[in-house]
């Protein structure tokens, strides 16, 4: 189980930096059958920015999240499906699993979401060879 915040109860940095650098660029491999396509890796994230904007939309509270709370678990037979249809890699289709069996109240959904949007980022680098 992950842990996003700190023992002060704030989010911890390192889940929007080292953490989400590292997972982008696990996702990026010299050999295209363990590599992520940009189209996946955004289509996930969109899937996500929807849930987390039908959340805002019906109020951005506990009952609210409670509403989309299996969509999110969803994710992780999604990137099943996608995996056994050879479009995404198995680390991606592992990383969604571990961090949708984390989020279980709406603010590790917030957390998710943040760690996402920094995954997301650090990947167009990755993708166009931008880091090493």
């Amino acid at each position: 189980m992950i842990t996003y915040y700190t023992d002060k109860n704030a989010l911890d940095p390192k889940w929007v930096d080292d953490y989400a650098r590292k997972a982008a660029s696990s996702f990026f491999d010299s050999d295209p059958k363990k590599t992520i396509k940009s189209s996946q890796l955004r289509k996930f994230y969109a899937d996500v920015k929807s849930l987390e904007r039908q959340w805002q939309a019906s109020g951005g509270d506990e009952d609210a999240f409670a509403v989309i709370l299996p969509m999110i678990k969803l994710l992780k037979a999604k990137s099943s499906y996608a995996y056994k249809r050879n479009v995404v890699p198995e680390n991606f289709r592992a990383w969604i699993e571990k961090h949708v069996d984390s989020v279980n109240a709406a603010r590790d959904f917030k957390a998710f979401l943040l760690h996402f949007e920094a995954v997301v980022g650090f990947s167009y680098g990755f993708a166009h060879g931008n880091f090493a």
